[in-house]
């Protein structure tokens, strides 16, 4: 029987794994807001194998997922192993280990980044944004995520539906980034290089690519009005 075969697959691959796995120490541990809550292994066929993964932000939520999957549009399931998972970081396309809170060591934090330069008009933003800071934001994404809360802010549609217009920020720290950005409580975020913001996936798709641009392009509304956010890495 097919499920007896892999059900004995996934015990044997747990005994072996636990007795001789060793962690990956070329990678590094994700600081990604997931949590890895259990794993199952199969030896026989790794593409069974099924992880438990918590998504920490915006709201606490848990699925299963397996390699090939995509995690909460934060990281794709590379490898599936018994202490920790091999996953691809959606925003630097980089690889990195997420394993258990218990197996995770200690890090001292990192210090902070350049700040940006920002030059302000009664409708313009024009910000200098300096290379380590956005590389900096990107591998530690909770440091962003807790410098302010983004909110969907809907719209009415036809025949009564709603969508996502854009993200209304709210709670932004002092001196967090958020504010040194030149953003405001209220702020509404409209778009990104001309593409709405209708959905956390492609927020987070293109943080990512902001990456490897020169130029990025954001639209604000504030008090009813437009404003432009335009971003130059220096």
């Amino acid at each position: 029987m097919r499920w007896a075969e892999d059900l004995v697959g996934w015990a044997v691959g747990l005994f072996f794994l636990s007795a001789a796995y060793q962690s990956p120490q070329s990678l590094p541990y994700s600081a990604l807001p997931l949590e890895l809550i259990g794993v199952v292994v199969s030896s026989a066929s790794p593409s069974n194998s099924a992880c438990l993964i918590r998504c920490i932000y915006p709201a606490k939520k848990d699925d299963i997922f397996q390699p090939g999957q995509k995690t909460f549009d934060f990281a794709e399931i590379e490898e599936i192993r018994f202490d920790g998972v091999v996953i691809q970081n959606l925003l630097t396309h980089d690889l990195e280990f997420l394993t258990f809170s218990k197996n995770k060591p200690v890090v001292k934090t990192p210090p902070s980044p350049p700040p940006p330069v920002v030059a302000k008009s009664s409708d313009a933003v024009d910000i200098e944004l300096p290379k380590d800071t956005v590389n900096h934001y990107l591998k530690n994404l909770p440091d962003l995520l807790e410098s302010a809360f983004a909110a969907p802010r809907y719209r009415e549609g036809r025949n009564g539906q709603k969508s996502i217009e854009g993200f209304e920020i709210s709670r932004i720290k002092e001196a967090g980034i958020v504010e040194q950005l030149g953003l405001k409580n209220g702020d509404v975020i409209l778009d990104m290089n001309g593409e709405p913001l209708d959905s956390l996936a492609t927020v987070l798709r293109l943080l990512g690519g902001i990456q490897n641009a020169s130029q990025a392009k954001m639209t604000v509304l504030r008090d009813g009005q437009k404003m432009n956010f335009v971003f130059n890495r220096k």
